[in-house]
């Protein structure tokens, strides 16, 4: 009797792996598929980044040696797929030159800036947010 129930405990538990390995794993209904490259172009690199309140978008400081430009990526990490308000910003460390964009995003937002031999303060704001959160004066050219 206990060898009988034995087998049929290994039997159960080798087809119930076997079950659990043929079921494809679902992806998370809050990730986004979106990166900083991917909103702001492939040649620019991240050099910092901080999440919004409550963690429903991350906002991306980026750089491209190639068109000597700072790009801010807000990237929505909920509510991907619906439009709802999402910003991003860049002005030089003395507040001027801002560039901004803002509006109801299904993805995320970006705004670019070129501030060679300037510090530039970034940041953005999402649905939950409720105002815009930044850094800098930062990130010196």
């Amino acid at each position: 009797m206990f060898r009988r129930n034995s087998a049929r405990t290994a039997a159960l538990a080798v087809m119930a792996g076997s079950i659990l390995l043929a079921v494809p794993a679902t992806a998370d209904a809050s990730t986004t598929a979106y990166t900083p490259q991917t909103a702001c172009g492939s040649s620019y690199a991240t050099l910092d980044s901080f999440n919004l309140p409550g963690g429903t978008s991350t906002v991306y400081l980026t750089y491209s040696r190639t068109t000597g430009k700072n790009c801010v990526a807000t990237i929505k990490n909920t509510r991907t797929g619906t439009p709802t308000l999402t910003g991003a910003y860049l002005t030089f460390g003395d507040g001027s030159g801002r560039q901004e964009d803002l509006g109801n995003y299904s993805y995320y937002a970006t705004a670019y800036l070129s501030a060679p031999g300037q510090c530039i303060y970034y940041g953005g704001r999402d649905y939950n947010s409720g105002d815009w959160w930044g850094k800098g004066p930062s990130w010196c050219s």
